[in-house]
């Protein structure tokens, strides 16, 4: 890099002298230009005069320039473009929409997590306020009395004669049927075990029938409400992206979308909900059809086999086990009639008691709030919830590409229908605000240059053209390049025409030093003389005489100022 000084006029000239004989120098110089050169017989001398000016010293260099900021701008998700709203050349602002991917995933995506943040609000609030339904709670405290009343009547013997009439019942009817077991069985009994069969196995072909039918019933209507279900989900999604698609347009003028529109995709989603809760209750009821009939099935064959063994044991009389065991449940049944006639033991009042404490514990369930453990799981579910749904947005703010920051954009490399990725860089956006230059500078040159020096820069390629930087960064540490040492220095200057573009080779001369209204002398006049300099001033007849000068700022075109 060279040092360069600069001033309004033109010339090699010094500025020099000491302050005692300045007045003199001047004197002597227009004296002698005032006389035209020497006396006769002599040489002709050049001569000249002493002026007051400006001086100015920079340092030169030059670079490209370079824009303040240029990136590559990629989608953050991978998918189809629909829009590309911008242009090469297009001035765009922060945050402002550059190009769009196809978002209809993303946004049902949005709108499925919503629900599910609508429904975990409803859950702990439901949580937060008691989810006991009012027929559980007005049960379990008819549950409580009726222990209650139990337990009074276990513990006082207040036996009804009701209950002694039936306890009497039973032991009859276990009587009975010993005495029966024991006699044999007569003609009119076998005829009864025979009938008893014949009506089992009548009322078990009948329950293969009509369970499965009902079976086969709930089956049908399952696959209705699926397709019912399937039915609503279309619909809604035809009506939602008809809104859309209706929503974008009108937003272009300025619009929204119509009250009735609106109200026709809320209808429509309710349908899917209410066609969704159809579907579950057509699967319960398919199940317990299933159930119904494994149940039933069971219930008619056991009668079968019940009866079948009735009719064995009428045929051919008790067996010594079946005899025991009747007996058995005579002297059951005798010993609860004689406890009932004596009022209940203390292990009975016990057992109404737990009976009690187990109602209540059942009621106050149903009527506590919910506990911190529950109201903290709700809390977390929301929350969760929450979470997807803020991701569902993310996601689908990502399927709009956006200038970071105001630019220009350079390239556009996508069209719509481009497949992209975040691996694809679709936009190129720079900012010029401002543009600089980076020069290398030597380390005497640096030496000189200082943060927020005025520069001065030109452009070969562009004739006429200047415009005025300042010095905006100084490196701290040398760069050192095939055993040269140099400094980088960045300059900037203000974006102000479009005609200066990134690349450019600039010419720029920073301003280290400036002086005004001060005596300029030519560098020509200055002579050598030991450590100093002197200057010839006319001396009359007697030629020239030398004069000690003290010099100040020097530049390269010629001139120094004292």
């Amino acid at each position: 890099m060279t040092t360069t000084t600069k001033s309004p006029r033109r010339g090699r000239w010094i500025a020099a002298g000491v302050v005692v004989i300045i007045v003199a120098i001047v004197v002597a110089l227009v004296l002698s230009m005032m006389q035209g050169g020497t006396a006769s017989g002599a040489s002709t001398t050049s001569t000249t005069s002493v002026t007051r000016g400006g001086l100015v010293a920079s340092v030169s260099g030059s670079g490209s320039i370079a824009a303040d900021q240029s990136l590559n701008l990629s989608f953050k998700t991978s998918g189809t473009v629909t829009e590309v709203l911008v242009e090469e050349g297009n001035l765009v602002k922060a945050g402002q929409a550059l190009a769009k991917i196809d978002d209809r995933d993303l946004q049902l995506q949005v709108a499925i997590a919503q629900t599910s943040v609508e429904t975990a609000q409803a859950r702990l609030k439901q949580a937060q306020e008691g989810n006991s339904k009012p027929e559980d709670i007005a049960a379990a405290r008819a549950s409580l009395a009726n222990a209650q009343a139990q337990y009074t009547r276990t513990r006082t013997g207040n036996i009804t004669a009701a209950d002694i009439a039936s306890a009497e019942a039973q032991l009859r009817s276990a009587q009975a049927k010993l005495n029966d077991l024991k006699a044999g069985a007569k003609p009119e009994q076998v005829s009864s075990a025979q009938a008893k069969l014949e009506q089992a196995l009548a009322n078990l072909e009948s329950q293969r029938n009509s369970l499965s039918t009902a079976k086969t019933r709930a089956e049908s209507q399952l696959e209705q409400a699926a397709n019912t279900l399937r039915d609503r989900q279309a619909d809604y999604s035809r009506i939602y992206w008809e809104n859309k698609e209706l929503a974008d347009r009108l937003a272009r003028f300025g619009q929204e979308l119509p009250q009735s529109n609106i109200d026709n995709e809320a209808a429509a989603l309710r349908a899917v909900q209410s066609a969704e809760e159809s579907l579950q209750q057509s699967q319960l009821a398919f199940d317990q059809a299933k159930q119904a009939e494994i149940t039933g099935l069971a219930s008619a064959e056991s009668q079968v086999r019940d009866a079948q063994e009735q009719l064995r044991v009428t045929q051919q009389g008790a067996t010594e086990v079946e005899i025991i065991q009747a007996q058995a449940t005579v002297d059951q049944a005798a010993a609860s009639l004689q406890k009932l006639r004596q009022g209940g033991t203390q292990a009975d009042i016990a057992a109404a008691g737990a009976t009690i404490a187990q109602a209540q514990a059942n009621l106050d369930k149903l009527t506590a709030p919910a506990t911190a453990t529950d109201l903290e799981i709700q809390q977390a579910s929301l929350a969760q919830a929450q979470q997807q749904l803020e991701q569902a947005k993310l996601q689908l703010d990502n399927a709009t590409l956006k200038a970071p920051f105001d630019g220009i954009v350079s390239t556009v490399s996508i069209v719509p229908g481009s497949a992209v990725s975040n691996a694809v860089a679709a936009i190129v956006l720079i900012d010029r605000s401002p543009l600089h230059v980076d020069l290398r500078l030597s380390e005497n040159d640096v030496a000189r240059v200082q943060q927020n020096q005025e520069v001065a820069l030109t452009v070969d390629a562009l004739r006429g053209w200047q415009t005025t930087g300042q010095v905006n960064y100084i490196a701290p540490a040398a760069e050192t390049s095939n055993g040269v040492v140099t400094y980088r220095v960045r300059v900037t200057f203000p974006d102000v025409d479009e005609t200066v573009k990134v690349g450019m080779t600039a010419n720029l001369d920073i301003v280290t030093a400036r002086k005004d209204n001060v005596l300029l002398v030519p560098n020509s006049a200055l002579l050598p003389k030991g450590t100093g300099r002197v200057v010839q001033v006319p001396n009359g007849e007697d030629g020239v005489r030398e004069v000690e000068v003290e010099i100040g700022l020097s530049s390269s075109d010629g001139k120094s100022d004292r």
